[in-house]
């Protein structure tokens, strides 16, 4: 979640219609001097310490500095995140400010690496440590920018916001850049090793494959990457200058969509967003969309001229002022969800994430709202740094014992399973325990005490669960119960019903695994019997109708009795109007069977080898 949103200096024109096209101010010296070249040394050290980095990568990875994943992992994690760090932000080598920074950064990230690492407890969970994972990403990004700044102006107190979107925007397009090089770099390199293997030629694809060429090389294309992107401003200006432009053309658009889904709220209500489940994520993203192509169009706020017609300006601030409606559902649908289910981690960050998107609409809607009478949403230089400076505060803290989402989680699941009239499940104490990290033994162990939990099959379970040395069942998933096949199966016309007892075949694994898209609303299914063997009874075919193609499962009987798949029939190669000439045939039942002229040619006691067919 990107806390210091703004793009670079005010950019050139691009036509466009709509007068949608960005200001043609000239570059500001602002900008200009914000991206200096880099010195000759700092290039080469880029490009050393890619691979160092790749060198300490492999290290880790063959467990020369420990075997155990919670021993390595944090110090990967630092060795990564602060060596890119160094990487991003380095210009003059000597500047004690920038080292005096890269020390601050690494003991704070030190801290809150190992301060995970201590959530989890005795053992390794990789559902703790991959979120944490990005939010360091995100943490690093918005701390990058002001360091950036810093570095620029000497001190933070009165640091230009053109220059924190300058830096920040910057970033986006040299991490962007130096992903895309990377990848080039090894689809050449796949390229060179699959040629030479045309020519029975294994060296190359032995040696790229290779741990340590592929830590090295890796963490060499990364220096080289960063060095052409930071080195070469002017083609990334370029490409940030049709970002901004594409982000202006799109603004408008989203700006519609936002309006029109308000105003049908009154008329559809909200009970039909909390059904889907998925109501949280998809306002959240909505936001943080607007959130960026408002922000590629503001810019640093200097230009001249406005961004749009009047209308269009209007459009836009009448979506900004319903952006607390959307932020709003989006903490209301989460907030359900613990009111029913209690506190997790996922929850307390998604209250969190909920919560922090809202109070950016709040602003943004008051700048709106003043923007009729005065200049378009004067106030953003105020409230993106100072959102920023939030953001860093709530990331910090959720990585620290003062704020620990799992140790709230694992306090309400505790008070959930206590009150709870509800029966307790072997599942309930096994998620307790491994879901909350280091918080879910002690957690268990409070429940010996309590009377529910201390008789009866409840109590064997606790038991179990606390000398477990794993978890013993999944993590519950409570699923609504398979619909009937036979509901969704239609016979075709002018053929036999199949046997009663392939009828009961298939609702069963692992028959019906092949069939799971019959229940879907834009699939139908029809059943069918051929006679596909030459010497047998006809077999039923379930044909599927929707998508792209249209294909036909086979089921044969088994010599001991029962029902087994045999195979699939497709038809490949079609033409739009084939594909609807075959779907026609499968609805009317207009299938036959067309035994071959040719016999196939074998191979006598190969049976390995495939069938020659004879072709025209």
């Amino acid at each position: 979640m990107s806390s210091v949103p703004g793009p670079h200096h005010p950019v050139r024109a691009i036509a466009l219609p709509m007068s949608i096209a960005p200001s043609s101010a000239p570059v500001s010296p602002e900008a200009t001097s914000s991206l200096p070249a880099l010195p000759r040394l700092t290039r080469e050290m880029l490009v050393l310490t890619g691979l160092l980095q790749g060198g300490l990568v492999y290290a880790f990875v063959q467990g020369w500095l420990g075997s155990e994943p919670q021993a390595r992992a944090p110090w990967l994690s630092l060795l990564l995140a602060v060596s890119l760090f160094a990487m991003m932000s380095a210009l003059q080598l000597r500047d004690r400010l920038w080292w005096a920074s890269l020390a601050v950064v690494g003991a704070v990230t030190a801290g809150l690496n190992f301060s995970v690492v201590w959530f989890m407890g005795d053992r390794w969970l990789p559902r703790i440590w991959w979120p944490w994972l990005l939010a360091q990403g995100a943490l690093l990004l918005v701390v990058l920018a002001w360091v950036q700044a810093l570095l620029q102006h000497r001190s933070l107190r009165h640091v230009p916001y053109a220059s924190l979107f300058t830096h920040a925007w910057n970033n986006a397009m040299v991490i962007g850049f130096v992903t895309k090089f990377v990848g080039l770099c090894w689809s050449v390199l796949g390229l060179w090793a699959g040629l030479f293997a045309l020519l029975k030629v294994k060296l190359f694809v032995t040696t790229f494959t290779q741990p340590l060429f592929v830590c090295l090389a890796t963490g060499g294309m990364v220096g080289v990457g960063l060095v052409l992107a930071r080195g070469q401003p002017k083609p990334l200006r370029m490409l940030l200058q049709l970002a901004l432009a594409l982000c202006k053309l799109l603004l408008p658009l989203l700006s519609l969509v936002v309006v029109l889904f308000v105003l049908f709220l009154p008329f559809t209500g909200v009970q039909s967003l909390w059904e889907t489940r998925k109501a949280a994520p998809l306002l959240m993203g909505v936001w943080l969309w607007m959130l960026l192509f408002v922000n590629a169009v503001y810019q640093d706020g200097a230009a001249s001229e406005e961004p749009y017609p009047a209308p269009v300006r209007a459009l836009i601030g009448a979506a900004l002022v319903a952006m607390p409606v959307l932020a709003g559902l989006a903490l209301w649908a989460v907030c359900l969800r613990v009111q029913q289910y209690g506190w997790t981690h996922e929850r307390v960050w998604a209250v969190v994430i909920a919560a922090v998107l809202l109070v950016y609409a709040l602003g943004y809607a008051v700048m709106a709202v003043r923007s009729w009478q005065g200049p378009w949403l004067e106030g953003v230089q105020r409230l993106n740094p100072a959102m920023s400076w939030l953001v860093l505060a709530l990331l910090v803290l959720l990585h620290t014992p003062l704020l620990d989402p799992y140790r709230l989680g694992a306090a309400s699941q505790r008070e959930r399973l206590r009150q709870s009239t509800a029966p307790v499940s072997l599942a309930d104490l096994d998620s307790l325990r491994w879901d909350h990290g280091r918080h879910g033994l002690p957690a268990l162990q409070s429940l010996q005490s309590e009377a529910r939990f201390a008789t009866g099959e409840v109590a064997q379970w606790l038991a179990q669960v606390l000398v477990a040395t794993e978890r013993m069942t999944r993590a519950p998933r409570p699923e609504a119960p398979p619909q009937p096949l036979a509901g969704h199966l239609e016979l075709a016309p002018g053929h036999e019903r199949p046997a009663q007892d392939w009828w009961a075949a298939i609702e069963t694994p692992p028959l019906r695994d092949h069939l799971a898209h019959c229940p879907r609303e834009d699939v139908r299914c029809l059943v069918l019997q051929l006679p596909l063997e030459r010497q047998g009874p006809p077999l039923p075919l379930v044909c599927r109708l929707g998508g792209y193609t249209t294909s036909c499962q086979v089921f044969g009987p088994q010599a001991q009795g029962g029902w087994k798949r045999v195979g699939q029939l497709a038809w490949g190669g079609l033409s739009s109007e084939g594909r609807a000439q075959l779907a026609q045939a499968v609805q009317e039942g207009q299938l036959s069977v067309q035994t071959p002229r040719w016999n196939d040619v074998v191979v006598t006691g190969a049976q390995d080898l495939p069938a020659g067919r004879l072709r025209d």
